[in-house]
């Protein structure tokens, strides 16, 4: 495995059920990276790949999705959060579906989480080095910050500073990746090709929620400029041969809040056929990467 070689996964909410469904492919087919960056449903899913737990991330995106505590308004009008992240991000990973913390930190890999800085408004990446000391504090803060989307959460307190979804900065943190000396990259997204992102209208109430966050507020209006101008650099890049890409072929029938857990499954079972079908490829594309 090159060293200088890059796992970056896309969020996109419930349409990680996705790139579950291609981790899972991975993990049967004994690949592995030296370096992962997520964000949002992407760092969730990367975490689990790096604690080499096959079948959590279904657990958190498909199997437990029908549960009553785990999203759904009556927990954004209770927690102020349309997941109930106290669930996600404590009973699941503490009691429910307990996640390997011994396994993640041990783990050689490199894997870095982009959330957004409220103040700033601007991406900021922890690796999960930085919590070491305290490792059920990176899946109740880190992680939950980085999906926590504003309006249907609340930002999250880290280190006495606010942070929201890093897909608010950086959707697809490729190119902190390549800064960071990944010269080939595999990205996971979580949409069909020819997908543009159009500028999001904010509502009255999002809006006034959102002034209190000015920074944040901004961020939101200039996301699909950013957004967009990464999916042409991986395409370039693609072509070029520094890129190979995994995404959504069958056309998607899941949104970001998706509930229908036969859906879900689906989707999952679809990451994971069309990414053996590209396995060959894929195979072929790392042994040239290797001999870079």
């Amino acid at each position: 495995m090159n060293s200088k070689l890059g796992l970056v996964l896309e969020g996109g909410g419930m349409r990680g059920a996705y790139t579950s469904g291609v981790l899972g492919a991975f993990m049967d087919e004994g690949i592995k990276f030296p370096y992962i960056i997520g964000v949002s449903a992407g760092a969730n899913n990367g975490a689990n790949f790096v604690a080499e737990q096959r079948e959590r991330n279904k657990k958190v995106f498909v199997d437990y999705v029908s549960h009553k505590d785990y999203s759904g308004f009556r927990h954004l009008i209770r927690g102020k959060s349309y997941f109930n992240m106290e669930f996600l991000f404590d009973t699941l990973p503490n009691q429910l579906a307990p996640f390997d913390y011994q396994t993640f930190f041990d783990s050689p890999t490199i894997f870095k989480v982009c959330v957004t800085d409220v103040e700033t408004g601007c991406p900021k990446y922890f690796e999960k080095g930085q919590a070491k000391g305290n490792s059920k504090e990176f899946m109740n803060k880190i992680l939950r910050a980085s999906s926590s989307l504003p309006v249907i959460s609340p930002p999250v307190v880290i280190n006495g500073k606010l942070y929201f979804d890093g897909g608010i900065t950086d959707s697809i943190p490729l190119e902190k990746s390549i800064e960071d000396g990944n010269k080939y990259n595999v990205v996971i997204l979580t949409r069909n090709k020819g997908y543009l992102k159009k500028e999001q209208k904010l509502g009255v109430y999002s809006k006034h929620y959102l002034s209190k966050y000015p920074k944040i507020l901004n961020a939101i209006k200039q996301r699909h400029i950013k957004y967009n101008i990464t999916l042409e650099k991986i395409e370039n890049l693609e072509r070029e041969g520094y890129v190979f890409t995994f995404r959504p072929v069958a056309p998607l029938t899941v949104d970001r809040l998706e509930k229908d857990s036969s859906k879900l499954e689906d989707l999952y079972n679809q990451g994971y056929k069309e990414t053996l079908a590209k396995m060959k490829d894929f195979r072929k594309w790392l042994e040239k990467v290797s001999e870079d």
